[in-house]
């Protein structure tokens, strides 16, 4: 089972959270200790983080629940989570997510921010935190505890939640757009992920095509159980697509990301111009995780 307690900060996830990991016998995670130097930074000079400043850190999170599911942990992750896309992001790792969202009021939650000592998110960023909130919608398996409760009474929804069957796959609007997850190499020489949108905008409401795009040829692998690569760099632009298994792929710094069958990445992360590679900047790693070998279609483009 994983779990994420969410919620704008001084919601009291992370109380909620360690409690119930205790009650589940599960790992607790605490999602700010991933908050990078400079997200920290920025946060305690009442700078609010934005999507980009976000993306590491989900993306990290992200991981860290993906080898909960691999090795069969419960896990307990109190984080903010507080839009549907960082959601998103977060179900990657672990698909059968299930949220317990903590909800209240403003003027309590900022008398609570007013109060805490020794944390770097200052109180004066609770006004962007409730404009960037979309709260969990159908299908994203969550519910609503009212923070005003008791801890005992929060412990208790919580866990009678999380007894229940989850909610079946929610009926997904038609897509507009296809998302292009994009593996490339940033101006500082590392490989980052980041999200581009592609419109959907031909062929006929009942199905939706992109334009043409020209491709310089396909190629299938197989990778067996317990395949890793060490750093490299992508030689060409290309199409990665999963067929079956699960691939993972690992950034500098401990960032990672599993694409399972049905999943795909545009990976162009290439070696900068006239640098010389090095292992501890340079490159990405990846490799097959769970049972099954791991079977690919790149195609170059």
């Amino acid at each position: 089972m994983v779990v994420v307690v969410m919620g704008v900060s001084g919601s009291g996830k992370s109380t909620l959270a360690a409690a119930l990991a205790q009650a589940l016998g599960a790992r607790f995670v605490e999602g700010d200790d991933w908050h990078g130097p400079q997200n920290r930074a920025k946060m305690a000079a009442g700078e609010p983080l934005d999507d980009a400043d976000r993306q590491g850190w989900l993306e990290a999170l992200a991981g860290r629940l993906a080898q909960a599911v691999q090795r069969g942990e419960n896990l307990v992750l109190a984080c903010s989570a507080l839009r549907r896309r960082y959601r998103d992001i977060l179900r990657r790792g672990a698909p059968g997510l299930r949220l317990v969202w903590l909800d209240g009021p403003p003027v309590l939650i900022a008398q609570r921010l007013a109060a805490r000592q020794g944390h770097y998110m200052p109180a004066s960023l609770l006004d962007s935190q409730l404009a960037t909130l979309e709260p969990p919608g159908p299908g994203e398996n969550a519910c609503r505890c009212d923070l005003r409760d008791a801890p005992g009474e929060l412990l208790r929804q919580a866990g009678a939640f999380l007894q229940q069957p989850p909610d079946p796959p929610s009926q997904e609007p038609a897509l507009t757009t296809f998302t292009k997850t994009i593996l490339f190499t940033d101006t500082d020489g590392r490989a980052r992920f980041r999200e581009e949108p592609l419109a959907l905008d031909e062929g006929t409401p009942q199905s939706r095509l992109s334009a043409l795009f020209a491709s310089g040829g396909y190629q299938l692998r197989q990778s067996p159980v317990g395949f890793r690569s060490q750093f490299h760099c992508t030689g060409a632009p290309q199409w990665v697509f999963i067929l079956q298994g699960q691939m993972e792929i690992g950034l500098q710094g401990g960032v990672s990301r599993v694409f399972g069958p049905g999943q795909h990445f545009y990976s162009a992360d290439h070696l900068p111009e006239g640098a010389t590679f090095d292992p501890q900047v340079h490159g990405h790693w990846s490799r097959q995780v769970g049972p099954d070998p791991l079977v690919t279609l790149f195609v170059r483009g």
